[in-house]
């Protein structure tokens, strides 16, 4: 440390150079926080979108899920001829995806595009509806509705050189009687 501190005094402008190499790092270091708050922001901002659109297959599924039987009996069910059939919507996902966060259909892939390359792109939806089982005693169930989707986003650190980032984001929304 005392050595560090004499360069940084002497008055040969031998510190130039210690200086210009310090300022360098802490730019990088200033651009790879930055990467990493951008790359926070988008995927907080895709995980919120897929919540908003799974609350809505939920918000979708309570005329099914409570068509007026007692509570305790309530799930996606209708009488067939033959005896009770699940009875299902499963919604429109990436559309409601598509206007919430302004993305578009392109080769297998929801794109935001972004000047000439893309910001980021969505693809692999799985949605999995979980129904209430119609017996008696199963209120302490839930309808529950999960979704789940890869993320894609470009590093903008690294001049294309790292690959990009990619996780996937999962997300569940559930129908609570309250009663």
């Amino acid at each position: 440390m005392k050595k560090f501190k004499n360069i940084l005094r002497d008055k040969q402008g031998m510190s130039t150079l210690l200086t210009a190499s310090l300022v360098l790092v802490l730019l990088l270091l200033l651009c790879v926080i930055s990467e990493f708050f951008r790359l926070s922001i988008t995927a907080s901002g895709v995980r919120n979108s897929l919540q908003e659109a799974v609350i809505s297959v939920a918000t979708t599924n309570y005329n099914e899920v409570y068509n007026g039987l007692r509570e305790g009996y309530s799930g996606g069910y209708y009488l067939d001829e033959d005896g009770w059939v699940e009875n299902l919507d499963y919604g429109d996902i990436y559309s409601q995806l598509d206007r919430t966060l302004g993305t578009n259909p392109y080769n297998g892939y929801q794109v935001k595009w972004q000047g000439e390359g893309y910001e980021f792109r969505i693809s692999g939806l799985e949605v999995s509806i979980k129904n209430v089982p119609l017996t008696p005693g199963s209120a302490g169930q839930n309808f529950e509705a999960e979704a789940a989707v890869q993320l894609e986003v470009p590093l903008s650190f690294g001049w294309e050189n790292l690959p990009p980032l990619q996780m996937k984001i999962k997300t569940k929304a559930a129908y609570m009687p309250k009663f």
